[in-house]
C-alpha cells in the first residue's frame, strides 16, 4: 500500500467511525452532537490536504488553499454568518468569524487561480455540491424538506468536503464497481463519492421500508393502501416519546404531528385507541450503511442502472 492509498484509507476509517458514532446517537435520540461533524471535518481535512500534497509534490502547497472554501461552507452551516450590526458594535465572535470567512474567501480564490487544476477543480465541484445540499435543505416537499434534518445536511457537507475524488482501490473493497468509478473520469464526476453515499443510503432505506412495513402490516391485518408502504398502526396509549409522526385530522385535512402527552390525552378522550404513524428514519444510519457499501462495493443505483 503506497502513501496516498494509506492516507485515503485513514480518511475513510475516520469518517466511517464518525458515521457509526452518529448512527448510534441518531437511533437512540434522533439528535446528533455537532462535535461529531467537527471531529470528522478537522481530522479528515488535514489528511485530504496531505493527500493533495503527495499527489502534487512540493509545488502543490498553493492548491491546498482551495480547501478553505469547503471549510468555510461547513463553518457557515454550523455557526452562521457575522451580523453587520454586531460587527459594528464590536462583538468579538462576529468580528472573528468575519475575519475567518474573509481569509477563507481570499485564500480559496488564490488556490483556485494559482493551484493545480487537477487538484482544485474537484474541490470546487464538491463545494458546488455543498451549496446544492444546502439549497435542498431549504426546499419544502409535502410538509418536510428534500434533505430533512440538520444532521443529514451536515453529514453530506462533511462527505462532500472530505471526498472530492475517488481514491485508489481500497484494501477492503469487495466488488468491482468501486474500481469502475474510480478509473472513469466521467462516471466519477457524475457519481462523486458523497452523492453515491446518498443514493446508496436512500436506496437501502427505501428497499427496507418497502419490505418491512408491508409485511408487518399484512401480519397485523392493517391493509389501508397506500399507507401500508409508509406507515403502521400503534396504540395511542404510550406513543408519546416514540420516534414517529402521528396522522391526525385537522380542519378536515390529515396532518402529521409529533406525539405528545396532550395529543395522547385528546385522542384517548375522543375514543381513538390506535392511530397510523410514520417512523422517523434515522437517516444518518442509512448514510453510514450507504458509505460502507460505497467503499466496499460501489454505487448500488448506478450499478443496477448500468446492468439493465
Amino acid at each position: 500500500m503506497d502513501q496516498i492509498q494509506m492516507v485515503f484509507t485513514a480518511r475513510v476509517l475516520i469518517v466511517g467511525m464518525g458515521l457509526l458514532a452518529g448512527s448510534v446517537m441518531d437511533i437512540r435520540t434522533r439528535r446528533i452532537k455537532d462535535s461529531v461533524w467537527m471531529l470528522m471535518m478537522f481530522s479528515g481535512l488535514p489528511l485530504l490536504g496531505f493527500e493533495m500534497w503527495l499527489k502534487g509534490g512540493d509545488s502543490s502547497w498553493i492548491s491546498l488553499l482551495s480547501l478553505l472554501l469547503p471549510l468555510m461552507g461547513f463553518l457557515f452551516v454550523l455557526f452562521g454568518y457575522p451580523e453587520p450590526g454586531e460587527v459594528l458594535r464590536g462583538s468579538a465572535a462576529d468580528i472573528s468569524f468575519l475575519v475567518i470567512y474573509s481569509a477563507c474567501i481570499i485564500g480559496s480564490v488564490l488556490g483556485f487561480v494559482r493551484g493545480d487544476p487537477a487538484l482544485t477543480y474537484p474541490v470546487a465541484f464538491s463545494s458546488l455540491f455543498m451549496l446544492i445540499y444546502f439549497g435542498l435543505y431549504h426546499v419544502p416537499v409535502g410538509g418536510t424538506r428534500i434533505i430533512h434534518g440538520g444532521a443529514d445536511l451536515k453529514c453530506l457537507l462533511v462527505l462532500a468536503a472530505l471526498f472530492p475524488w475517488y481514491g485508489s482501490d481500497l484494501p477492503f473493497a469487495l466488488g468491482p464497481f468501486y474500481r469502475i468509478l474510480s478509473g472513469n473520469t466521467l462516471l466519477a464526476w457524475i457519481f462523486p463519492i458523497h452523492l453515491s453515499v446518498l443514493f446508496n443510503g436512500a436506496f437501502i432505506t427505501t428497499v427496507l421500508l418497502l419490505v418491512i412495513l408491508p409485511v408487518m402490516n399484512l401480519i397485523r391485518g392493517d391493509l389501508a393502501f397506500p399507507r401500508i408502504f409508509t406507515s403502521y398502526r400503534t396504540d395511542v396509549r404510550g406513543m408519546n416519546g416514540k420516534h414517529v409522526w402521528v396522522y391526525v385530522e385537522r380542519n378536515g385535512k390529515r396532518e402529521k404531528v409529533e406525539p405528545t402527552r396532550k395529543l395522547e390525552s385528546r385522542l384517548l378522550g375522543e375514543g381513538t385507541k390506535r392511530v397510523w404513524v410514520t417512523p422517523k428514519i434515522p437517516f444518518i444510519f442509512s448514510l453510514f450503511l450507504g458509505f460502507m457499501v460505497q467503499m466496499t462495493a460501489g454505487n448500488l443505483v448506478a450499478l443496477i442502472f448500468l446492468a439493465i
